[in-house]
């Protein structure tokens, strides 16, 4: 609408966090954040299965089976929110009466103890910060009372949820103009050009984005994932030093998985995945990672694979992750607290499933650019753009009632993206230079593809039943097709991986000798990862 004050979309940043003020190596990478009076820093993870944003207080719920002192529950949850400390805290009879979402994604594959947070957890309202200029004065939080997230990612969880909080009190204050965030991880764990990642609110950085991308719907139903993000890999491919490629699948199979941001690894699949990843790249891992890693495969330096890894998706849409973003340095939490690495391995951030749907994780977003608009219902994916640029693109057809004083009205375009459609998943062209205006992403998804979705649906089953034999049908992957492997229940443990800038400039700290900080298993049991 011509003369519309649209609210500029707002970036918080993805970087390494100081976590222990007294030891200066004590990183978690997250968003930083800032929750009551005096302000209290923490570091979140987002999370797009929960409505509510958790944060975790003194009775912080560390396994202490695998998180071995105080020191390290301490710096792996990002500090702790101490509500009693706030005098803006005010508390409630729970997240519900606060304000919050009354319900959670309860979806199989989703952290098992979910289900229960709003019922056990207790719940208030804080000043709650993010960014630079962006305050929430009564922000409905919970404060979680039973262990819930199964120990892989740690930190406080900002929920983006469908009914996320977050975002709906951000729109109602004018901060933003839509229901969409967007993320890209940055570049991880190099010592060379490190990049922090971002989180963009109220549209994406189309400074990071290239070529065209791939829009589907959300689904959390039967079909879809506790995410809603569900998408089929036609094929993983390794790419070698020499230009050629070797599949890691069977011959026509197709695996469901399920994006899942904030998850520790790269990929989490049937192990008969990383046995063909073994056999075709002839590598072999000495055992299991136990770091912030957890469940990767660990290798002795000098012996890992030295290429990239290729995923093709629906519509011949394909994601390459550079080598140093999925082989990385073993790295955990020591004892003091501070992160350490062992330079004298590195982890394949591949982990082997047992009947747990598949996931692609935080690692899939150092390639990958993701924009989730829950108002269009929505999500979309571009191959990232690892550039320190910035352009802001708003996103959304209405902007809120208000802007802030620093808002500028967003420019309108007079062109959008080509689009195209097929049965399940409307592509999208992307990465236009010049500014998008409010519509030009949902409006291109639902409003053009809509106009001749039918036509072009019907077009495309009749050619596909033309061209298709019935040799050529795709078989699914099923969770627990396995190959001869020992499974059983991995004890769990905490984690969240760094990246962004090194603050250590490249020095990193040695793992000690002590044996509590690398175990090893036997490379031929490979274990599955409850959640």
């Amino acid at each position: 609408m011509a003369g519309t004050c649209v609210p500029q979309p707002l970036v918080l940043p993805l970087r390494d966090v100081q976590v222990n003020a007294t030891v200066t190596d004590s990183f978690m990478t997250g968003i930083p954040a800032q929750v009551g009076t005096p302000p209290q820093d923490i570091v979140l993870l987002p999370w797009p299965e929960l409505n509510n944003t958790w944060l975790y207080d003194q009775q912080a719920l560390c396994d202490r089976t695998v998180i071995f002192s105080d020191e390290i529950c301490f710096v792996r949850r990002g500090n702790y929110y101490i509500e009693s400390e706030s005098s803006t805290f005010k508390q409630a009879l729970d997240i519900v009466s606060a304000g919050g979402a009354s319900s959670e994604t309860q979806v199989q594959g989703s952290e098992l103890g979910i289900k229960n947070l709003i019922n056990s957890g207790l719940g208030g309202t804080d000043v709650f910060r993010l960014g630079a200029n962006v305050s929430l004065e009564s922000f409905p939080v919970g404060i979680p009372r039973q262990a819930w997230d199964m120990g892989y990612t740690t930190l406080h969880a900002l929920g983006l949820g469908s009914n996320s909080t977050y975002l709906t009190a951000l729109l109602d204050a004018g901060h933003i103009g839509a229901r969409v965030w967007s993320i890209f991880w940055g570049r991880m764990w190099q010592t060379k050009n490190p990049m922090n990642g971002s989180i963009v609110l109220g549209g994406y950085d189309r400074a990071k984005v290239i070529g065209r991308n791939l829009t589907q719907n959300l689904d959390f139903g039967p079909s879809g994932c506790w995410t809603g993000m569900k998408l089929n890999v036609h094929d993983i491919r390794v790419n070698f030093r020499d230009g050629s490629d070797k599949t890691l699948f069977q011959t026509n199979s197709i695996m469901p998985v399920c994006l899942v941001p904030q998850r520790q690894l790269l990929l989490e699949a049937p192990s008969s995945i990383f046995s063909n990843f073994e056999l075709v790249t002839a590598t072999t891992s000495i055992g299991l990672s136990f770091g912030l890693h957890w469940g990767a495969q660990l290798f002795d330096r000098g012996t890992e694979f030295d290429g990239d890894i290729t995923f093709e998706l629906d519509s011949d849409f394909t994601i390459r992750v550079p080598n140093d973003q999925y082989i990385v340095p073993f790295v955990a939490i020591d004892r003091n607290s501070s992160r350490i690495f062992n330079e004298s391995q590195r982890e394949v951030l591949v982990g082997a499933l047992g009947d747990q749907p598949a996931t692609l994780g935080r690692y899939f977003l150092t390639a990958a650019y993701l924009m989730v608009d829950q108002d269009a219902g929505t999500f979309t994916l571009w191959q990232a753009n690892p550039s320190t640029n910035v352009d802001l693109a708003v996103v959304g057809d209405q902007a809120s009632p208000s802007c802030s004083e620093d808002s500028s009205p967003a420019q309108s375009s007079s062109s959008s993206p080509s689009s195209s459609s097929s049965s399940s998943s409307p592509t999208l062209e992307g990465g236009s230079k010049s500014t998008i205006s409010g519509g030009a992403i949902a409006g291109a998804a639902v409003g053009a593809v809509a106009a001749f979705a039918a036509i072009t649906v019907l077009a495309f089953f009749q050619f596909r039943r033309k061209r298709r034999t019935p040799a050529s049908i795709k078989r699914t992957i099923e969770p627990y097709e396995m190959q001869g492997d020992s499974f059983g229940e991995m004890p769990v443990t905490m984690a969240s991986s760094g990246g962004g800038t090194m603050v250590h400039k490249g020095q990193y700290n040695k793992v000690s000798s002590s044996p509590d900080i690398v175990y090893e298993m036997d490379g031929s049991k490979r274990s599955s990862l409850p959640r």
